[in-house]
């Protein structure tokens, strides 16, 4: 069966998936709205500090790293621990010759970053597979410990969740399992895989 949280299926998903033929693949929001929200409430791309370090947590497939990089974002990297997925970035922006992008295969709860290194963390998803992990809370405070540790003083953490604050109180009260961030929740549009809910959510951490 499919698992959200584990590598072996997403390396099946993305074996059985070409960007050539299928294109990007989105999950939740569309990049527009994703880039609205972020201009709109992240520090970084309000002030439009375009020289910034940007870090796309679980990036996926996603065109948000690509449409950052025509509003001018010159210094962004892409994570995800699937094999094929990065291969497939890495060989488009190869073809291309994109500049001021690179992706890596890493692991999310263990970030091969020195400290203080990037201005701005943005995950779309990613959180929401990590809480399926056995032990969720402490994976969840693993990963958000660690992006505590890569991000710059004064850096945020951007999260886009299908959860309300009710079903990511760890987020909420992240000061309570010693992470250093402070979190606020912002409603968003409805997402593609839950139309009927009526709202995703936004979760904006900041480092002191």
């Amino acid at each position: 069966a499919f698992s959200l949280h584990n590598s072996e299926s997403w390396e099946d998903y993305y074996g059985s998936w070409s960007m050539k033929s299928s294109g990007f693949r989105e999950w939740y929001l569309d990049p527009e709205e994703v880039f609205d929200a972020l201009e709109k409430n992240v520090a970084t791309f309000h002030k439009k500090e375009y020289k910034h370090r940007i870090l796309h947590s679980g990036t996926g497939t996603s065109q948000l790293p690509f449409r950052l990089k025509k509003e001018g974002y010159k210094s962004q990297t892409g994570i995800d621990f699937s094999d094929k997925c990065i291969d497939s970035l890495n060989k488009f922006i190869s073809e291309r010759k994109i500049a001021g992008l690179e992706f890596r295969k890493m692991d999310v709860l263990n970030l091969d970053f020195k400290e203080k290194t990037y201005n701005v963390i943005v995950d779309k998803g990613t959180l929401d597979c990590v809480m399926l992990a056995n032990n969720p809370i402490e994976t969840v405070s693993k990963y958000l410990k660690e992006c505590a540790r890569v991000l710059k003083p004064g850096g945020q953490l951007a999260i886009f969740s299908l959860f309300p604050p009710k079903k990511r109180t760890i987020c909420i009260d992240c000061k309570k399992y010693g992470i250093d961030l402070d979190c606020i929740s912002l409603e968003m549009p409805e997402a593609f895989e839950t139309p009927n809910q009526g709202a995703s959510f936004l979760y904006i951490f900041t480092k002191s």
